[in-house]
């Protein structure tokens, strides 16, 4: 998915040639650690900020994070993040536009359905599904002082009752596909607040969404970005370089590598997933805070999976998207949504792509299992849908992001039990490491966007902390339900 342009190649030249980390100390005032979008967008509000006394250390070989795209089949795809998610004003459309990043419509309610039997009309599943979902929004609405249930529970009590697969797959493309955890785990009164609030936060067209297909990469728009503060083998582009302790206090902090360089620094941002922060991936010396690690480990990193497969011809229905009800299992290959890669990118002869979403434990069990079985088991599954004649996929790749130590999921979701409180603190920075990325957004958690404002508002903060006098940020050491009610921001985005 890369053809190579004068700009694509000034990128690799960026990514390939920035300094390698060696076994030495590297002095700045800023040290960002990840070079993900909120670690990008955090550098260039520094600079903005007239401070360019900083690094970034970067684990992989290039910038980009989750917006990290793979050659499959004879093309690019996105591995990570596909979607300009909310148009309008969002920042990540408005590069998107700024950068010419190539997109194409993205409509969801081209879908059709199966059964068991064959294509069934799910329609009126779907809308009755869809309907449901706005009842629970003005139900949630109305108790936001109240203590928070799970969406399950709403639904149930709006009248939605998911007592046939039908429903059950409609359920799944519509709630599981965006939130990548069932209605069982996610907050009610988050999700669909939140999820509803999305009108107008992004002026006209702020709800509708594009599928990116650029062959550069959706990583691109946020590279060019970054090749406007840092230069050809900058120095302070550290990559292929992975931060395996991190010491701090009051006064600095002092980052180790697994290679053994040391980095000091007057201040840290740290940019790590939620899911890293969650494990033991990275130690912190001294410990975390337990009012810290409560916000954290309260919060969920999700997990949704992309399986790539392509075929030597296309086999299935024209339409983007195909929803199978199972059945027997809510969640398998069979009741989750398939997506047709043909249907978005221009008509040939030699790519075709039918890739697949599983969520949750489904991703879970997927990325324990040999790639051998994997294509044995979705052959048989593709086998039951379209015919006993289809062959084997000829291309197949499973991305193991929860298992992957640099990011240990996809992206976050709000859960049953976590506050404003609980999320304030996690996000709250601890001695002069602060922490931002799409987790950390109050609005957009979830989201691009949201790794993107929240890592400029970070980059922001630090700089005045450096120039003047740090702003304070609020953080609770203890929280009592018998003091504290809970308090909702409305989430601006939707998928």
């Amino acid at each position: 998915m890369k053809l190579l342009s004068l700009t694509a190649i000034s990128v690799l030249i960026l990514s390939a040639s920035a300094a390698p980390a060696q076994s030495k100390t590297t002095k700045a005032k800023v040290a960002i650690l990840g070079g993900g979008v909120a670690g990008i967008s955090a550098a260039k509000n520094l600079v903005a900020n007239g401070i360019t006394d900083f690094v970034i250390v970067e684990a992989r070989d290039e910038l980009g994070g989750r917006a990290h795209d793979i050659e499959f089949a004879g093309i690019r795809v996105e591995k990570g993040c596909n979607w300009v998610q909310g148009l309008g004003t969002n920042p990540v459309n408005q590069l998107s536009k700024k950068w010419g990043l190539q997109v194409a419509v993205n409509d969801g309610t081209d879908v059709v359905f199966y059964d068991n039997h064959g294509k069934v009309n799910g329609t009126k599943t779907y809308n009755d599904f869809n309907d449901a979902l706005d009842k629970t929004y003005d139900f949630a609405l109305k108790r936001v002082d109240e203590a928070d249930i799970s969406s399950r529970a709403c639904l149930n009590i709006v009248g939605w009752n998911p007592d046939t697969p039908l429903k059950q797959a409609a359920e799944y493309y519509a709630f599981d596909w965006e939130f990548a955890e069932n209605p069982d785990v996610t907050s009610c009164n988050y999700a669909q607040v939140g999820d509803a609030s999305y009108d107008g936060s992004f002026g006209p067209n702020s709800d509708d969404d594009q599928f990116v297909i650029d062959q550069r990469g959706f990583k691109y728009i946020f590279i060019q970005e970054a090749n406007q503060f840092l230069k050809k083998h900058d120095p302070r582009l550290i990559l292929n370089t992975t931060v395996k302790n991190i010491k701090y206090s009051d006064n600095g902090v002092t980052i180790t590598a697994k290679d053994g360089h040391k980095i000091e620094a007057d201040y840290a941002i740290s940019t790590f997933s939620l899911g890293v922060l969650q494990h033991n991936d990275v130690t912190w010396s001294p410990k975390l805070p337990e009012w810290k690690r409560v916000g954290l480990f309260g919060f969920h990193m999700a997990t949704y999976l992309k399986l790539f497969l392509a075929w030597e011809d296309q086999f299935w229905d024209n339409n983007q998207y195909t929803v199978y009800a199972d059945p027997a299992n809510r969640g398998y290959y069979k009741q989750v949504t398939w997506q047709n890669f043909n249907a978005f990118t221009p008509k040939n002869d030699t790519t075709n792509i039918f890739f697949v979403t599983v969520t949750q434990d489904q991703a879970y069990r997927l990325e324990a299992m040999s790639d051998n079985d994997i294509k044995k088991e979705v052959t048989e599954v593709v086998r039951s849908m379209y015919g006993s004649h289809i062959k084997e996929p000829t291309h197949m790749y499973v991305p193991r992001w929860h298992s992957d130590p640099l990011y240990r999921g996809t992206y976050s979701n709000w859960p049953i039990g976590e506050l404003e409180e609980h999320h304030l603190n996690m996000k709250a920075p601890v001695g002069r490491v602060w922490f931002t990325g799409e987790a950390m957004s109050r609005e957009y958690y979830g989201y691009l966007q949201g790794a993107w404002i929240d890592g400029g508002e970070v980059g922001t903060k630090v700089a005045k902390c450096i120039k003047n006098k740090c702003p304070k940020q609020p953080y609770y050491p203890e929280i009592l339900l018998t003091d504290e009610k809970p308090k909702f921001v409305k989430r601006q985005e939707w998928i």
